[in-house]
């Protein structure tokens, strides 16, 4: 038993004290425990108790705390006080894992030395008492003084248990640093085909957090016999020679530079949109190469192509449409160079957004830091578009015809006819608005309207 000096929140310590008070051990147990041991402040915090459901209702409920049966067959209660929850889970001993999510029946325990044995690494398996003290059977605080992350026991049986414990042992590497323990990536290896068992979203929450994780490149780059059984086309990117002077890297480490070159904002992470579309953006390029007869690689095509692939991977995982749909746009429009010119620029906008196009700008200039030094020279072409881009913002032009000072309805009152028409005419105001023809005053567009009209 180690101590350890913390201050527990005091909801926390108050439902540890109703249990203890009631004669049960009570501890924090899972992530908090292994944040607070990396010095680290938890988000929430997660209670282990001998208590059983019940007992553990009756004790809440006799000193007045609000509860909600949140899991009562799988041991689960949560307290909430002050409007924070907290969850309380009875020791158990867990059955079979025949959906490979949850057990198919659990036993209850009084002893938390056969709790541990169900968790998944030894950094999530240390218990903390509301004194200080720490419970660590499995050796959690010495792999994290290692930077080491390790199933609990028999790693094959931890993840034939529940195989999504794979992504989040990835989840972890990237997110700490940690390397992973050679048996425990090994037996991650060995059942990563299980992963097509798991629904699309529970891995599509581990691989968000991997993708915008300050260490994702190093994990993406070892786990590719991983990753293959859910994006099977990056197993061709690892070592694949793109015969370019432009990339003096293989198709894989140019896609884990332009995750790298994706800056990490002040939350600590990627954004998570950006993170997933420098992923894909050039997954399809092994299926589009082609060899000149100066030996020289080409891949056209492979925007769409790798749009393709983001479509099909982002809808099997079952990403919400919002950020599939920019993702797989920022991917198809990864190789469009927006002409350098101020009309061009503004019209990009208009047609796909000021958020996207700045977005855009973000990833190409990311992808350009990813090539050689030759290719590298649209560097330049990038911050003058960057630029224009931030000069349009800065002078409050506005990117669609709806934010013009006149609308559909101030033409139909000039006796424009409804209809089709109507929309014409707003459309070739705001093209010659764009052009910087006419300003966008309420005045000049009326008076440019009435000779459209009269035409």
């Amino acid at each position: 038993m180690a101590e350890i000096k913390t201050q527990i929140p005091g909801y926390c310590t108050k439902v540890m004290t109703v249990l203890n008070s009631a004669g049960f051990e009570c501890f924090i147990v899972g992530g908090a425990v292994r944040d607070i041991v990396m010095g680290k402040i938890p988000s929430d915090y997660d209670v282990t108790t001998s208590a059983t459901p019940e007992e553990t209702i009756a004790a809440l409920d006799k000193e007045g705390i609000r509860y909600v049966p949140t899991g009562l067959k799988h041991g689960t209660v949560m307290a909430v006080l002050d409007d924070e929850k907290v969850e309380i889970t009875t020791f158990r001993v867990d059955g079979e894992y025949s959906d490979m999510r949850r057990p198919d029946s659990v036993t209850f325990t009084r002893s938390v030395d056969e709790d541990v044995l169900r968790r998944d690494f030894t950094i999530n398996a240390m218990y903390l008492d509301k004194s200080g003290d720490i419970i660590d059977r499995t050796g959690g605080l010495e792999d994290i003084a290692l930077r080491r992350i390790r199933a609990v026991g028999d790693p094959d049986k931890r993840f034939d248990e529940d195989a999504l414990r794979i992504m989040r042992g990835l989840r972890f590497a990237a997110q700490t640093g940690f390397t992973i323990e050679n048996h425990t990536f090994d037996a991650m290896v060995r059942h990563a085909p299980s992963l097509k068992k798991i629904s699309g979203e529970r891995i599509a929450t581990e691989l968000n957090h991997l993708v915008v994780a300050p260490f994702a490149t190093e994990v993406i780059r070892r786990s590719v016999p991983i990753l293959r059984e859910i994006i099977p086309e990056i197993a061709a990117c690892e070592g694949f020679d793109q015969r370019s002077v432009f990339h003096d890297r293989d198709v894989l480490e140019h896609i884990l530079g332009v995750i790298d070159s994706v800056r990490i904002e002040e939350s600590g992470t990627r954004d998570l949109n950006l993170a997933l579309a420098a992923l894909f953006h050039d997954i399809a390029k092994p299926a589009c190469f082609w060899l000149d007869h100066h030996g020289w690689g080409h891949m056209k095509g492979h925007p769409e192509a790798s749009a393709l692939v983001a479509q099909r991977v982002l809808t099997e995982l079952h990403y919400p449409n919002s950020i599939r749909d920019e993702v797989v746009k920022l991917v198809r429009y990864h190789d469009f160079f927006i002409p350098e010119q101020r009309y061009s620029v503004h019209r990009f906008m208009s047609n796909c957004g000021p958020v996207f196009a700045r977005r855009l700008m973000i990833l190409q200039k990311a992808d350009i830091q990813a090539h050689s030094s030759r290719g590298k020279k649209r560097s330049d072409h990038l911050d003058r578009v960057d630029e224009i881009m931030q000069e349009l913002i800065d002078e409050g032009v506005v990117f669609s015809v709806s934010d013009l000072d006149i609308s559909g309805k101030d033409l139909i009152a000039m006796g424009i006819p409804e209809g089709p028409h109507v929309g014409e005419v707003m459309e070739t105001l705001f093209d010659e608005y764009l052009m910087e023809e006419i300003p966008n005053d309420r005045e000049s567009l009326l008076k440019r309207a009435k000779e459209i009209r009269i035409k």
